[in-house]
């Protein structure tokens, strides 16, 4: 889930070698039918490739797991997620060394759905059509072929964006703390300059990673093209939003970093860094990577600036066609995804929010109060942000264009321009970026019936 800052020839290489592979859906390798597998009847060694904290979830799944499919091996594989998708991409442009299960992350859904060398789990023995009822809708029409006629991948997570912050720090520097009064105090860009204004020491303490994180939440749903695949730059309060932005890096109120860099999460860590705005699941990469040491430091709330509701990610599980056990693979990807306690036991453990909806109906979980976050109910405040989403129009492009959003937006501010210039470059980088790789976009949908323009 982390963004990834992916340049026009990465995004375009990924393409071209995922629409070369020629690897057909191969029936699967063992006796009963996988779609409706019985517990306990599938056997052998499978591999399980993604990232972190991808591992801690299965992880914590496992022992379930394994009391239903007491035969299976499972082998972790596990790195960051840019290393992940590289070697995913040629792995299956090659037709070998490719996991028998992989993650992929929603901004890369688009690039993988049209791909011959991922089974079709709406064929038999998958037969996952029957599911589809279960899943959030909007991610489950995400990994359709472009035509409708395949489906590739099964939804894990969606990502319900909020604002974590250092309750401890809002304290000493006398801002309210709860998330109902931060939230309202934040509501306003006025409100997110004077939160920085307070927490801010100069080059000790910042509110935030880096200042252009507060422009990407207007595009962190992933929604850059309409279904004409016109770019969508302007957006509600965006002007406002870049004055923010630039007023927070003129005062030095950022670290001017990554939020996934080093520096930054050793600042969430020892509260230097203070703030930062993402989806659900980064709870989780707190819990067990950033800040495993800090319960009762953090908090929850909606997004600052009085943002929409919106998803930043969410995971979906894929079988590479040239598995050799194809039958436990799909018996992994059911329990962990398809069943309530596969994904609440994810869930609790690092904050994937699930895309299957029944595992929802456990209101014990989604009520109750975590540790961490200092006793918050914050399940419950993601069910709230769940509710409110929007399907979004899904392209190849938008790595690219995501990647741009934070490049551009500093490259703006480096150079002093305002934000109407900020955002006119924003839009003329993504357009530059995404020129070649559209032209696949349109040739897909041209293939599949769906482009008479």
């Amino acid at each position: 889930m982390k963004r990834i800052k992916v340049r026009k020839m990465a995004a375009l290489l990924l393409a071209v070698m995922l629409a070369a592979s020629a690897f057909t859906a191969c029936g699967n390798s063992g006796g009963k039918n996988a779609g409706g597998t019985e517990e306990g009847t599938a056997s052998g060694k499978i591999t399980v490739g993604g990232w972190p904290s991808g591992d801690d979830a299965f992880n914590a799944a496992m022992a379930g797991f394994q009391e239903a499919y007491p035969d299976i091996e499972v082998e972790l594989q596990f790195t960051d997620t840019t290393s992940h998708h590289q070697a995913l991409q040629t792995a299956l442009a090659a037709g070998s060394d490719a996991p028998d299960v992989a993650m992929v992350e929603g901004a890369y859904i688009a690039q993988y759905r049209d791909s011959s060398a991922l089974v079709d789990l709406l064929e038999e023995p998958y037969n996952a059509g029957g599911l589809k009822e279960d899943f959030v809708a909007y991610k489950w029409e995400q990994a359709y072929s472009a035509d409708g006629s395949r489906l590739v991948a099964v939804p894990w997570d969606i990502g319900p964006c909020s604002y974590f912050y250092r309750t401890d720090v809002f304290k000493e520097a006398g801002l309210p703390t709860a998330p109902e009064e931060v939230a309202e105090l934040m509501s306003t860009w006025e409100g997110v300059l004077k939160a920085a204004e307070a927490v801010s020491i100069p080059g000790e303490r910042w509110l935030l990673p880096d200042a252009s994180y507060l422009y990407f939440e207007l595009f962190c749903n992933r929604d850059y093209y309409d279904n004409d695949l016109n770019l969508v730059i302007e957006r509600e309060g965006d002007m406002d939003c870049l004055k923010a932005v630039i007023k927070m890096r003129e005062n030095k109120w950022d670290m001017n970093v990554d939020m996934w860099s080093n520096e930054a999460y050793a600042g969430y860590a020892a509260g230097s860094c203070v703030s930062v705005a993402t989806g659900a699941w980064f709870g989780g990469f707190l819990k067990t990577d950033i800040d495993p040491e800090g319960s009762g430091h953090w908090a929850v709330t909606t997004l600052p600036g009085g943002v929409k509701s919106s998803n930043w990610g969410g995971s979906f599980l894929v079988i590479p066609a040239q598995s050799e056990n194809k039958t436990a693979a799909w018996a992994f990807v059911k329990y962990m995804l398809a069943t309530a306690q596969g994904q609440n036991d994810m869930f609790t453990a690092v904050d994937y929010y699930p895309a299957y909806m029944p595992a929802w109906e456990d209101k014990e979980i989604y009520e109750t109060e975590d540790p961490y976050f200092g006793g918050q109910k914050t399940k419950a405040l993601w069910a709230e942000i769940a509710g409110e989403l929007e399907p979004v129009n899904t392209t190849l492009m938008d790595t690219t264009a995501e990647g741009c959003i934070y490049s551009s937006v500093n490259a703006g501010l480096e150079q002093g321009l305002s934000a109407e210039e900020i955002r006119d470059l924003v839009a003329a980088d993504i357009e530059a970026a995404t020129a070649e790789v559209k032209q696949q976009q349109i040739q897909v949908l041209k293939d599949a019936g769906l482009w008479d323009k």
